[in-house]
């Protein structure tokens, strides 16, 4: 049976469907974040003004019965006699939104792990996350700060740059996330929020810090010392936490939310995937095994149940498209547009949503028919351009400090 590693070292040790992969999932957040966006939060909650911040126009959600996160928590299909029609179908399709991040983490950690394997110099590890990170973020962050938010404040400009919460935005460069910049989007559907994306940006930093202790250990290096070792510990680890899992559903829940894993929870998946890397030689590539892994994955999902060890089975998911071929997307996608989507999907859409939503009087689905494909065409624009005029150049530094392949 062909193994991953074959499969590798087919196509000059690149997988051939993570290119397709991390676009589709970067479109299906997007688009899932602008339904929200429009919808709002909380099916029908409203929006109150916050009392107790009488110098700014802060408006907070307030939830109907039953709208709730809390009120969600751990529903599942045991809860149904008490759902309605849409929450039964938003229940099914659960496992699908889960998926996403995690999805994108388990990419992730094959593809650094890779990497490393490939070049196992520390410094330069650190150098290539450096220029694939912060220039893109540090211009998304500067343009949300300086150009977006003064727009859309309802705040005098000179107390909206005097702020400290204008100040704090940028501390997203470097991984201290704020979400908000003052007296922006204060009512929309999803208020305050400026870029809901960036939430994951200091589990990201966990992630590169969880792999640069594995680099010290030489783990990466050529015919690493360790790996069988680690092998046996990651076994020993998803097995514990699924039985903590199990024994304890509510302390050690993988959930942060109903549409969204916990920050610690896609930190394992991402090292689920480094795993699945460094044992790709004996890990077999079958169709079968992807049903049977994917079958797996949605059931304990929708069941909430064996949180951790359905992750393994979405890697597996994860990691068999990524070895598939999908010529027809490569010859289209010449351009690698995922982080662009990712840094400047939600403040389009946000801004979209506080031109639009006030002009169609009453209806949300209008909304979101005219909305919807208007984020996908000036995301994919600015992305485009983020691509071509700083994401790429700041990946042709990499050549300062790496030396030529011989």
């Amino acid at each position: 049976m062909i193994s991953v590693e074959d499969k590798l070292q087919e196509n000059r040790w690149i997988g051939p469907g993570f290119n397709l992969l991390r676009h589709a999932l970067a479109l299906a957040i997007l688009l899932h974040h602008c339904r929200v966006a429009v919808f709002g939060l909380f099916g029908r909650a409203e929006l109150v003004k916050d009392e107790s911040q009488p110098g700014m126009a802060v408006f907070l959600p307030k939830a109907a019965p039953g709208d709730s996160y809390e009120s969600l928590k751990g529903t599942g299909l045991w809860a149904m006699d008490r759902m309605h029609l849409s929450d039964i179908v938003t229940e099914l399709l659960r496992p699908g939104l889960f998926s996403l991040v995690g999805m994108f983490f388990v990419l992730s950690g094959f593809l650094v792990a890779g990497s490393a394997m490939r070049n196992s110099n520390i410094p330069s590890f650190v150098g290539n996350r450096v220029l694939r990170i912060v220039p893109a973020l540090a211009v998304e962050v500067t343009l949300c700060a300086l150009i977006l938010g003064p727009i859309f404040t309802h705040l005098p400009l000179q107390d909206y740059l005097s702020n400290g919460q204008f100040f704090r935005y940028f501390g997203n460069i470097l991984g201290h996330v704020t979400f908000e910049l003052p007296g922006v989007f204060v009512t929309n559907p999803w208020p305050l929020m400026v870029n809901a994306n960036l939430w994951t940006l200091p589990w990201e930093l966990w992630c590169y810090v969880l792999m640069l202790s594995m680099m010290v250990l030489g783990l990466f290096a050529p015919q690493g010392r360790y790996r069988r070792a680690m092998s046996a510990i990651a076994l020993v680890i998803i097995l514990a936490m699924t039985l903590w899992n199990y024994l304890n559903p509510e302390m050690f829940n993988v959930r942060q939310d109903t549409t969204r894993f916990a920050g610690w929870y896609i930190v394992f998946l991402f090292l689920v995937g480094v795993y699945l890397r460094l044992i790709a030689r004996h890990l077999p590539l079958h169709g079968g095994l992807f049903l049977v892994a994917a079958a797996a994955y949605y059931v304990m999902t929708v069941m909430n149940v064996l949180g951790p060890l359905s992750g393994v089975f979405l890697a597996y998911c994860t990691v068999y498209i990524g070895m598939m071929r999908f010529d027809w997307f490569d010859r289209i996608m010449k351009h690698d547009l995922s982080y662009g989507i990712y840094l400047y999907g939600f403040p389009i859409t946000q801004m979209l949503v506080a031109l639009i939503v006030p002009m169609v009087s009453g209806s949300r689905v209008v909304s979101f028919a005219l909305i919807a494909p208007l984020v996908v065409v000036l995301t994919a624009s600015f992305a485009l351009i983020s691509w071509i005029y700083i994401e790429r150049p700041a990946l042709r530094l990499r050549r300062l400090y790496q030396k030529p392949a011989l």
